[in-house]
């Protein structure tokens, strides 16, 4: 390997790969869809297009990658706290499959895009999780609550992001039930069940 490709390089095992996907597959119910985000290994997009049913995007660097292997399409969920309007407009012209919003600012530009394009956007709203990205529950609620202003965007869900570290299970427990209270709360506030959570 190193002869043929130099050093340092990285070597990964796409069998063991495969191997190990169907094991994560096996034990998750069906009707949760896996999703792959580029940023740790852009380079295994190749395997993992075949092993996932998503591709997070989160930068314009990473839709290029994924441009110059022609996965810049419904397969990817277009996410990212900086996104610009000519981001997003390159995003919708690729096809991409759906959007976080990181702020009522992305909310709009959002709207926009979709109106410039003429087609509907599925949108996923980003709760902040106790870091600088994503926004608040007020602002969330505000997104939903003023729906009429942003007639182009379908609101399918949250995406809330809380990293790596909480390794806890009851941690995630604590906040699987609080996202479940708040799915209740948005379905008697606004009379909207969202279908996703990612």
């Amino acid at each position: 390997v190193a002869e043929r490709f130099g050093t340092p390089c990285f070597v990964f095992d796409e069998v063991q790969l495969a191997r190990r996907m169907k094991a994560v597959r096996a034990i998750v119910p069906e009707d949760i869809r896996l999703c792959y985000s580029i940023k740790a290994n852009p380079f295994l997009i190749p395997a993992m297009r075949r092993l996932v049913g998503t591709l997070e995007v989160c930068s314009p660097g990473e839709l290029s990658v994924c441009e110059s292997l022609q996965t810049a399409d419904a397969r990817v969920i277009y996410s990212g706290v900086n996104k610009t309007p000519a981001d997003i407009a390159r995003a919708v012209a690729d096809g991409a499959g759906s959007y976080t919003a990181e702020s009522l600012l992305q909310v709009r530009y959002l709207q926009e895009a979709s109106r410039a394009a003429g087609r509907r956007l599925p949108v996923l709203l980003r709760l902040n999780a106790g870091s600088q990205f994503g926004m608040s529950k007020q602002d969330l609620f505000t997104a939903l609550k003023n729906r009429a202003e942003t007639p182009n965007l379908d609101f399918i869900g949250i995406h809330y992001f809380v990293g790596t570290q909480r390794k806890k299970l009851t941690s995630q427990q604590k906040e699987l039930a609080m996202l479940q209270a708040l799915y209740d709360e948005i379905e008697q506030a606004f009379g909207l069940r969202l279908p996703e959570l990612e």
